[in-house]
């Protein structure tokens, strides 16, 4: 960070004046600022308890300190929120400090106790379209979509081209299955922002909810002409084309996603799921080897991967398979799963010794069959000697 020469001058100006009045709380404020401005963050959290050891009613300085702890962390969150209350006590419906609590709220994941900030923010400062559209984020999350609507409402008649407020808008529009009233938003921040790559993924995602294939297939080809090389696109496509009832359009996508990014953990799922689809045994069990050989946590995946192996007769690879589903499924507390995996992975055990028992006698059977052709030949060299 550059530090201009005024804040040093600034500082050194306040330092001055606390060596002739180092009682001056509201000079301990001003220094706290001026080193949180130069990232000096541990020095200026300490010149704020100074200032408020000095003065405890400084709203400011409380305001500042909590400042500074979100600066250092998310696990000072808490910490700052503290500050931040203090100084709305002091200094009731202050809108900076507001705005603070806000964040460490946000950081802390309390989104109803967030709302309730942004809410009296926007009585407030009622002109901000930032705010609205924070205020229809949080009701969006916490399923009050038509309030949330609302909120995009107002952000959008203080600012029509605000493309965010119209994405968002769509999708709690979506939520609520305002199929038209969605469509129309999303189309309109594709218009206003025609290169957004996430313009044509919201639009997609609002024609796919309304179960418009065509159209969302539409707004993915726009989106992929955008980030060719976004495996996530494709990988949306191919579940486009899944749902339009088209497997083999389906599988080129998932294969590009998973050629772009070889560790598409969806793409490669579903990938696998069409083939089994298809009794495409093989290809299934190579694509679901090719995922649980690093996202090995995910019990459905070893549990359909076992059922691929099975269908290939391939009973020692499903009993493994079914033994990690096994594991997993209990980890995780779903005994009902795992009884069934057990059982599964329990029969598959017993036609896997079936195997390799009958290998070990067909290698016997071979084994006993050369020895006599080699014996049998030798009679034959030694006659004609």
């Amino acid at each position: 960070m550059i530090i201009m020469t005024s804040d040093r001058d600034a500082l050194a100006s306040i330092e001055q004046l606390l060596q002739s009045n180092p009682s001056d709380a509201t000079a301990w404020n001003i220094k706290g600022v001026l080193l949180a401005r130069m990232n000096d963050f541990g020095t200026a959290l300490r010149a704020f308890d100074t200032a408020i050891r000095l003065n405890p009613e400084l709203a400011e300085a409380h305001t500042n300190r909590g400042r500074v702890l979100l600066a250092l962390g998310a696990n000072r969150a808490e910490e700052s929120l503290r500050s931040f209350n203090r100084a709305l006590e002091l200094s009731p419906g202050n809108p900076e400090a507001l705005r603070d609590k806000a964040v460490a709220l946000h950081a802390l994941g309390r989104s109803a106790e967030e709302l309730d900030c942004v809410r009296t923010l926007s009585e407030q400062i009622s002109d901000e379209p930032s705010i609205w559209l924070r205020r229809g984020d949080l009701e969006t999350e916490l399923g009050k979509f038509e309030d949330a609507v609302r909120s995009f409402d107002r952000a959008l008649q203080i600012d029509p081209h605000l493309v965010a407020a119209l994405m968002h808008r769509a999708i709690a529009l979506a939520m609520v299955e305002r199929w038209k009233d969605a469509i129309k938003s999303a189309e309109a921040a594709t218009e206003i922002a025609p290169d957004s790559i996430e313009a044509w993924r919201v639009l997609a995602d609002v024609e796919i909810r309304a179960e418009r294939h065509k159209q969302a297939m539409r707004a993915l080809e726009r989106a992929a002409k955008l980030a060719p090389d976004d495996a996530s696109i494709y990988n949306t496509m191919g579940m486009v084309s899944y749902k339009a009832g088209h497997p083999h359009e389906a599988i080129k996508h998932f294969r590009r996603a998973t050629t772009i990014d070889r560790r598409h953990i969806s793409a490669l799922k579903n990938l696998g799921i069409i083939y089994m689809e298809l009794e495409q045994w093989s290809e299934a069990a190579q694509v679901l080897s090719r995922l649980t050989s690093f996202y090995t946590q995910d019990p459905e995946i070893w549990d359909i991967q076992a059922v691929a192996y099975a269908r290939l007769k391939d009973f020692c690879a499903a009993a493994k398979a079914w033994e990690n589903a096994r594991r997993l499924y209990r980890k995780r507390g779903d005994d009902k799963e795992g009884e069934r995996v057990q059982a599964l992975g329990r029969a598959a055990r017993i036609n896997c010794s079936r195997q390799k028992k009958a290998w070990r006698e067909k290698r016997e059977q071979e084994r006993a069959t050369t020895s006599f052709s080699d014996r049998f030949e030798l009679r034959r060299r030694k006659q004609r000697e």
